[in-house]
């Protein structure tokens, strides 16, 4: 029996709920990196804008960037603190984030998430110009995830893949259902950002009691 087993054998459910609780971090963490990509995905594509392949990719790889970045810079501040430190850091800053990011979208609400291009044809992709200026406003609250996660702990390389995947998916998700619904229900959408702040700041908690 190796190392991890006999550790796993001393304590399984210990182990399987500190497994459980990165894992759910990590996928929280991707959500609310991209808890804007739905509605403005939606958004590009009732306005007759399609955001194409290489736009999208070019969106994931920004806004993964300004996730990863502060992420490795956490880890890095993780090995002066002490043993409860990080998670209680960690765990509060990704509160208080979700309870700003909860109010700025309150303010915002009835706003629109952001303006496409004007005189865009109408089905056509937007422009290198364009997607790296939605690439930016859509990388702006990565940075305070990011960091929190790098304290917390979390690999880099899951969190690469929850931040890209779920980019490319939500913005391609959006632009699906812009073609498969009818305008009125793009109201219906605007729980998506306030869902995905409620659960930042319940795995802050979780985090924060160290489980």
């Amino acid at each position: 029996m190796g190392p991890a087993s006999a550790e796993l054998a001393k304590n399984p459910r210990e182990i399987l709920m500190k497994l459980w609780t990165e894992l759910a971090s990590i996928l929280v963490l991707g959500v609310g990196a991209n808890s804007e990509n739905l509605p403005v995905g939606l958004a590009y594509g009732l306005r007759g804008l399609r955001i194409g392949p290489a736009p999208n990719l070019l969106i994931a790889g920004m806004t993964t960037a300004a996730t990863i970045v502060p992420l490795l810079l956490g880890r890095s501040l993780r090995g002066y603190m002490s043993v409860a430190l990080p998670d209680l850091l960690a765990g509060s800053l990704l509160v208080v984030l979700g309870l700003a990011n909860f109010w700025l979208d309150r303010r915002k609400r009835g706003r629109p998430l952001l303006a496409p291009g004007r005189g865009a044809d109408r089905g056509a992709s937007i422009g290198l110009k364009e997607a790296l200026t939605l690439a930016a406003a859509l990388s702006i609250n990565n940075i305070g995830l990011g960091l929190a996660g790098g304290i917390a702990g979390l690999d880099y390389i899951p969190v690469i893949l929850s931040v890209a995947g779920l980019s490319v998916l939500l913005l391609w998700l959006g632009q699906w259902l812009s073609r498969t619904v009818a305008l009125p229900l793009t109201a219906r959408f605007g729980w998506v950002k306030v869902d995905s702040n409620l659960l930042i700041i319940a795995v802050g908690i979780i985090v924060m009691a160290g489980l």
